[in-house]
C-alpha cells in the first residue's frame, strides 16, 4: 500500500513539474538549465579533484564555469564584435520574428549608407571588396554558426544594396 501511495505522489509531482516547464519562459528555463549544470559541473570537478584525477577534473570545471559565465578565456569576442558593428543586435535576435517579412528587419529599402556601415566598407568600394566582407561576416553570423537570421538577413541585404548600385 505505501508503495502505490508513494508512486501516485510520484505521477503527481511529475505532471506538476511537466506543467511548470509547459507554462515557463524559455529564456529563464535556459538561464536555470546552463546554472543547474555549471554547478553540477563544478561539484563533479571537486569530487574528482579530491579523489586526485585532475585530469578529469580541470576540464569539467572550465566547462561548469563556463556554464555559468566564469570563461577563464575569451569566449565573448563575437559578441563584442557584434556590439560594435550592431548595437541593436540583442533586441533583435531575441524578439519575435513572427512578423517581420522574410526575416528583413525593415519594410522599407536599404540606404547605401547603411550598407556600407554594416559590411564595414568604405564608401565606393569594389565588388571583390564587398563580396569579400560580406562572406566574411557570414562567417560569424550565419545561422548555421550560431548567428541569428536576423543579422544574416541584414548582412545580405547589405551586399545586394551594394552591389545592385555597381551594376547599375
Amino acid at each position: 500500500m505505501a508503495t502505490l501511495i508513494a508512486g501516485a505522489v510520484a505521477v503527481f509531482v511529475l505532471y506538476m513539474l511537466l506543467q511548470l516547464l509547459r507554462t515557463a519562459n524559455p529564456a529563464m528555463l535556459a538561464r536555470a538549465v546552463k546554472v543547474a549544470g555549471g554547478v553540477l559541473c563544478l561539484a563533479a570537478a571537486a569530487f574528482t579533484g579530491l579523489k586526485g584525477e585532475l585530469w578529469v577534473a580541470i576540464p569539467i570545471g572550465l566547462f561548469g564555469a563556463g556554464l555559468l559565465g566564469w570563461a577563464p578565456f575569451g569566449g565573448g569576442l563575437a559578441e563584442a564584435e557584434l556590439d560594435r558593428r550592431f548595437p541593436g543586435w540583442r533586441q533583435h535576435a531575441q524578439g519575435n520574428t513572427a512578423g517581420r517579412n522574410n526575416g528583413r528587419a525593415a519594410a522599407g529599402k536599404m540606404s547605401d549608407e547603411e550598407a556600407y556601415q554594416i559590411l564595414g566598407v568604405k564608401p565606393g568600394a569594389g565588388r571583390d571588396e564587398i563580396s569579400q566582407a560580406h562572406r566574411s561576416l557570414m562567417k560569424k553570423l550565419h545561422p548555421d554558426q550560431g548567428g541569428s537570421t536576423y543579422l544574416a538577413a541584414r548582412v545580405n541585404e547589405a551586399k545586394d544594396t551594394l552591389l545592385r548600385t555597381h551594376r547599375s
